[in-house]
């Protein structure tokens, strides 16, 4: 006797009753749940896009805003595989940004790095490398010297303690 590997569910036939009714049924309870999720948002409770959970939308250290909301205990994962997706403009305008919202609401420092000189990393919750916004990146002044924030690397770290 041969076994048939097929899902037990495809023996349905597909205009069942039953199927139809689970259908419809799951169909509301749908519709439903996007209902309250969009009352939330109404109320001013918004969702983080990683963890799905709720927050209120008066705090606004709570979720970080780059076209999609993520909340802080969730950037430290979502920004390294983040970064890697988006092209060279977008990232350094959305390092910027978060790197902006972390030294706003969450404590977050810039440390210039020295050749050589490894910063001691080792009491942060969060760690990012950005571009020196004062020089653009490019490591220098309008007056050709060497920028005094970033020490001439054109990039600066962002550490968040714990």
């Amino acid at each position: 006797m041969q076994q048939e590997l097929g899902n037990e569910i495809s023996h349905v036939a597909p205009h069942d009753p039953a199927e139809n009714a689970l259908f419809e049924t799951l169909s509301r309870i749908e519709h439903d749940l996007n209902d309250v999720i969009g009352a939330l948002v109404l109320l001013g409770v918004k969702r983080c896009s990683q963890c799905k959970q709720f927050f209120r939308s008066a705090d606004p250290g709570v979720l970080f805003d780059c076209g999609q909301l993520v909340c802080y205990t969730c950037v430290p994962v979502w920004w390294p595989s983040q970064s890697m997706r988006l092209g060279v403009a977008d990232r350094e305008r959305t390092e910027g940004k978060l790197a902006s919202w972390l030294r706003k609401y969450h404590r977050a420092e810039v440390v210039k790095m020295t050749p050589g000189n490894l910063t001691d990393t080792t009491d942060a919750e969060f760690q990012m490398v950005a571009k020196c916004l004062e020089c653009a990146g490019s490591g220098k002044l309008m007056e050709g010297e060497r920028c005094r924030f970033c020490n001439g690397l054109g990039t600066v770290r962002i550490i968040v303690p714990r």
